[in-house]
């Protein structure tokens, strides 16, 4: 692994601008060491060498040899080149391959819940944090694109759980339900969650509209910094939320939580006053920097029949408004209501709530074709609507006090614009129908005359505003509209959209001085749901969509009581848990779609059909998803070269080129280490690993549970890099940081890294003494004890009996604390955090959960600390610094070396030298020799007259010839040999995030070794609470009762050969299935053709064709079978009817 020390700056002239750069690298190494960036998929810091397979790198190249092309990665940098990273040819180059590499990916980047939410709100994630009780985290999430959660969890239409993906299992995820959960549980807390403001930039913002837009407008703007003031012409804020929405659906109490939160921002609203009359635009344009038209569109559209102005007749809108306003309406006993919009709904059960006992609904097509919310039209039918279908009103006649409203019969003809079928009179065949009262709701317009006297904005054949769709500007220069009055009547959450983009686009014009279009990244789809495997979700377990509590119907007569009530806490949780979190996992760090929306690649669907490769599950914490899978090669790469083992290999499969392991078995049955390297590779998401994220929140959640969290010394190295904390602070910083996130103590494992050291120094100093197996190797690595115990059992005697500090500290806190604290064993929740994968296996294994109980029930990694941190939207300025609790607070200096190669090794040896010597080592505790990033150091240090031979060794394919030779029984010449599997040790482990500068890993190192050297105590052995511990509880080193909770036997790997039988090298890469179907004269007379045809045409139609092959044999007559002789994989089975046959194969896959 390259460093950057010692090497010299030459200078380089990179895009017509010289600049000095590090010799001995790459061309790619060297820029981004200096903070030019070039795409690339393929790179990886810890390689020797890229195998420039993305292409992405390439670079124009100016030397002697004229201008060439050459790949970044693959090329050295010399003193005096030319290079150009993004020429005009280069950028047009890189978006074709980018399309090539992206052309058979086949995946979702975001949730097609997401895509289609028209504020694109991230519903995968606060479904996730619902699901583990992190209701703030999730309620911030939906903040961040709509702030009217409340609002829209009572009146939003959902389409987004239209395209829910668990449609395909049973029905969708209630995601408008349990986003109205979460809002609701913020509003009910002592003080609801308000967002920080930037500091005020000097700007004023005029919005005109205190609608959804409007006021979404506000909000956003008020939390960048602007000063903003609202204008409304009605009394009081929220326009049609409030007068358009009847309080049945929407309490205006629920509604004006929401404005107060608007309002605590510091957004002035200013009511009663109208544009045109009491402001003019043209005033706004002088007096503001920008201006934000969102008058909505409040003009009911008339029926245009005889009769709509006689007294009684009512357009929708208005009839709406006045209810609201509290106006005694005199309805009568019948009332007819024209119209099947959600509008015509409302007035429909409004009237009945006001007293009427007959309402009707009159609507010229069908149900079917009915615009409003099925849901509405349903609950419209319970309370007693009755429906009239392919009518059409064409007169009202007062007759007699009622009013006869003459309506023609309707039949559907061939489909409009709208793709409903066009109603066509049927002559002859009219129908009367006698009302009090004829509401007409058949849809709403915008009123812009009073702009005909004012400012010149530009509007539309259809009277409303004309804008920019991507800057929502308006003709006038620093005017904006958006919401109805731009698009007509449309839903609460797409004007919320629109005012939040408008609120964007305004920031931008006020800090820049202009408007930059809004970007999209990059996102692919597995496509519709007509698009994807049937198999793939038949196979999942069914799970009832939970039902939303309403008012009994007879409770809702006379009143306006809100009908739904909502879900409780423990049925929003369920229900967000069924959730499939359908999104990628790397979607906001992949480097795949990073690039790609760099480069402003649009996903269209492709011509060709992209193949369905099922995910790889065989193996206990890492997953392979083919159809992510970019074939780079950075994880079998990793795999040989950066940790060791080299058990990957490329297959073609299906016309893809797909990565399964060489020996063909399941990659748990191989010689995997669980090191997780290959993930830490991945640039796409298409290795990720299991985590434990969320039984870690939810046992922070949970009441009963008491959360310990313990951090391992090379976090720190990455919490200090990752926050710009310095060295000296990390520690403080990071037991702060976990306090905030709610954990109940936090206790630094490195007082672990010191057990370990007096435990694994003895024992060595023991053999020694006593002439016990040589070399000693050390055990803290757990994956380096996989290799051994997979590759190598003969060496198992040669490992240390030691627990890993991991498991040392798990064992000492569910056994210790909980004796010293008084909590139980189940009730305590010990949480590990590391930089390493391999300890999520490390904590699965059975011996380390005695009783059943596990010594560590959750393992989280420093990249997922992080993410965790993020996800809780931790404010690092509001962590408080604190100590680590008792009582294990005391930690050396040479525990914190644990995090790096070596430290092991130089903590035991500053122990080990004073028991040979018998004196207290006060100079010489540092063992640099040992120190770095060499595969294979050693030392040799003299005590008392003995030799200690010391090697220690980093990346697995170091060892391996080391190993070799102790099992020939040549003397290696080590007495203690320490082995890390990652090159570098755990600074370089793959639950940190990839360096991509050389310098990276060498500041990790130093930060550890600056800790250390400015420790109180540098030595393992005199740590205090060590001390205490072997005094109050262990008794001593190596005694009975700590061989019995810090130490352990390792033993060589089981394997399950019949997990393995009847494999093709290929199986590895994914399983195909095969089913295989006798076609002899006897199985063809029993209808084996007919099942042949039948199961392959479902598999088809299914799209499962990638996952199962169906085959045809023909035996001899005489074979056994009672029906049709088939065999799935192998193995005969019996069945008749191909339904029953594909769900079969699909429930065992």
């Amino acid at each position: 692994m390259k460093t950057i020390t010692n090497h010299k700056r030459i200078q380089v002239t990179v895009n017509k601008r010289c600049i000095d750069v590090y010799d001995d690298l790459t061309i790619l190494q060297a820029l981004l060491q200096e903070d030019i960036q070039i795409p690339h998929l393929c790179y990886d810091i810890r390689l020797e060498r890229s195998n420039g397979n993305c292409g992405l790198c390439v670079v124009e190249l100016t030397d002697e040899n004229g201008v060439r092309d050459v790949k970044a990665c693959q090329t050295p940098i010399k003193e005096g080149m030319v290079i150009d990273t993004n020429s005009a040819r280069l950028v047009t180059y890189r978006k074709i391959r980018l399309e090539q590499i992206l052309s058979d990916h086949n995946a979702d980047c975001v949730a097609p819940c997401v895509t289609t939410c028209p504020a694109n709100i991230d519903i995968h994630s606060y479904l996730h944090h619902a699901a583990n009780g992190n209701f703030e985290a999730a309620l911030r999430v939906i903040k961040d694109s709509n702030p009217f959660p409340t609002v829209c969890g009572r009146v939003c239409p959902h389409p987004c759980e239209s395209q829910c993906r668990r449609n395909l299992v049973d029905a969708p995820v209630a995601i408008n339900y349990v986003k109205r959960f979460v809002a609701d549980w913020d509003l009910a807390q002592r003080q609801p969650w308000i967002p920080r403001k930037n500091p005020p930039t000097g700007k004023k913002i005029a919005v005109v509209g205190a609608g959804p837009s409007g006021l979404s407008a506000a909000y956003y703007s008020a939390v960048a910094g602007h000063d903003v003031t609202v204008f409304e012409r009605q009394p009081q804020a929220g326009g049609m939320m409030r007068y358009g929405i009847p309080e049945y659906r929407l309490p205006k109490a629920t509604l004006d939580q929401e404005i107060s939160v608007i309002k605590s921002l510091g957004v002035k609203l200013m009511t009663e006053k109208a544009l045109g009359t009491h402001i003019m635009l043209e005033d706004l344009h002088k007096d503001f920097d920008a201006v934000y038209l969102a008058i909505g569109s409040w003009r009911a559209t008339p029926l245009q029949i005889e009769g709509e102005n006689l007294k009684g007749v009512w357009l929708g809108i208005q009839y709406l408004e006045q209810v609201t306003k509290g106006e005694n309406i005199a309805l009568g006993d019948t009332v007819v209501v024209i119209g099947g919009g959600n509008t015509a709904i409302d007035c429909a059960r409004t009237a009945l709530r006001q007293g009427a006992k007959s309402v009707k609904l009159i609507y010229r097509r069908t149900k079917e074709e009915m615009p409003a919310a099925p849901y509405e039209v349903e609950e419209a039918l319970q309370e007693g609507v009755e429906m009239l279908f392919l009518m059409a009103p064409s007169r009202i006649v007062p007759e007699g006090g009622k009013k006869k409203l003459h309506c023609i019969r309707m039949a559907l003809g061939e489909p409009d614009r709208s793709g409903r079928r066009r109603p066509v009179p049927v002559e002859g065949r009219d129908i009367v129908i006698e009302a009090d009262t004829v509401i007409g709701a058949i849809g709403q317009s915008t009123n812009t005359q009073f702009l005909y006297h004012d400012l010149p904005v530009k509007l539309n054949k259809w009277g409303d505003i004309e804008i920019n769709g991507k800057t929502f500007q308006t003709s006038e220069f620093n005017i904006f509209a958006g919401g109805d009055c731009v698009t007509g009547p449309a839903t609460v959450i797409q004007a919320v959209a629109a005012g939040r983009h408008a609120a964007e686009a305004m920031d931008s014009l006020l800090a820049k001085g202009y408007v930059r279009e809004a970007h999209t990244d990059y996102s692919c789809s597995r496509g519709s749901l007509e698009d994807l495997p049937r198999g793939e979700f038949d196979a999942l377990p069914r799970l009832e969509r939970a039902k939303m509590p309403s008012l009994p119907l007879a409770a809702r007569w006379g009143n306006f009581n809100e009908v739904e009530l909502g879900y409780s806490e423990e049925v929003a949780r369920a229900e967000a848990r069924r959730c499939l979190q359908c999104g990628c996992d790397a979607r906001y760090h992949c480097d795949l779609r990073k690039e790609a929306s760099q480069h402003d690649i649009k996903f269209i669907k492709p011509a060709h059909e992209r193949p369905y490769i099922p995910v790889v599950d065989d193996h206990p914490i890492i997953k392979r998803d083919h159809t992510r899978c970019i074939s780079c090669g950075r994880c079998i790469a990793a795999c040989a070269e950066v940790e060791g083992p080299d058990i990957l290999t490329y297959y073609m499969k299906h016309g893809r080129q797909l990565v399964g392991t060489k020996s063909g078995l399941r990659l748990e049955d191989t010689d995997c280490v669980s090191c997780g390297q290959c993930v830490n590779a991945c640039p796409c998401g298409a290795l990720n690993y299991r985590s434990e994220e969320g039984q870690v929140f939810r046992a922070i959640n949970d009441p009963g549970k008491t959360v310990v969290a313990f951090l391992a010394p090379a976090v720190r190295s990455v919490i200090s890099t990752h926050f710009g904390i310095p060295f000296g602070e990390a520690s403080a910083f990071m037991a702060g940081l976990l306090k905030k996130m709610g954990f109940d103590k936090v206790f630094d494992f490195t007082f672990a890294a010191d057990l370990t050291i007096v435990e694994e120094t003895t024992e060595f100093l023991n053999r020694i003494d006593q002439k016990g197996v040589m070399p000693q190797f050390t055990s803290c690595c757990p994956g380096w004890v996989n290799f051994v115990e997979r590759r190598y059992p003969e060496i198992i005697p040669h490992l240390s009996s030691c627990k890993s500090p991991q498991m040392m500290m798990g064992a000492t806190v569910k056994n210790h604390y909980t004796r010293v604290s008084g909590i139980d064993k189940e009730d305590l929740y010990v949480v590990s955090i590391v930089p390493c994968i391999a300890k999520i296996f490390e904590a699965d294994r059975p011996e380390f959960a005695p009783g059943g109980i596990r010594d560590i029930d959750a393992v989280l990694t420093s990249s997922q600390l992080l993410e965790m941190a993020g996800l809780k939207r931790i404010d690092t300025a509001e962590i408080i610094p604190q100590e680590f609790d008792q009582p294990y607070k005391q930690v050396s200096g040479a525990g914190i070396l644990f995090g790096a190669s070596g430290g092991v090794a130089e903590a035991a040896l500053r122990m080990a030298v004073e028991k040979l010597t018998g004196k207290v080592l006060t100079e010489h505790l540092d063992f640099e020799e040992i120190r770095g990033f060499k595969g294979v150091k050693e030392s040799t240090v003299e005590a008392n007259g003995s030799k200690v031979r010391v090697a220690v060794i980093s990346g697995l394919h170091n060892v391996e010839p080391i190993i070799e030779k102790i099992i020939q029984g040549v003397d290696v010449g080590y007495d203690l040999i320490e082995v890390m599997a990652c090159p570098g040790g755990c600074i370089c482990g793959a639950g940190h995030p990839v360096p991509e500068k050389i310098d990276e890993l060498e500041k990790r190192q130093q930060i550890l070794v600056n800790i250390d050297q400015t420790s109180k105590y540098r030595k393992s052995q005199e740590n205090p609470d060590v001390l205490r511990l072997y005094q109050e509880f262990y008794g001593e080193a190596n005694s009975p009762l700590a061989h019995e909770l810090l130490h352990t036997h390792y033993h060589p790997a089981k394997r399950d050969p019949a997990k393995s039988s009847g494999r093709k090298k290929t199986d590895s890469a994914f399983k195909t299935r095969e089913l295989t179907i006798c076609v002899c004269e006897s199985c063809s007379g029993r209808g084996a053709v007919e099942l042949f045809n039948g199961v392959r045409d479902k598999i088809k139609q299914q799209k499962m064709d990638t996952y199962v092959e169906v085959k045809t044999i023909r035996l001899r007559e005489n074979h056994a079978a009672a029906g049709v002789y088939m065999t799935l994989d192998g193995k005969q089975i019996q069945e008749s009817d191909p339904d029953n046959l594909y769900r079969r194969i699909i429930q065992t896959q």
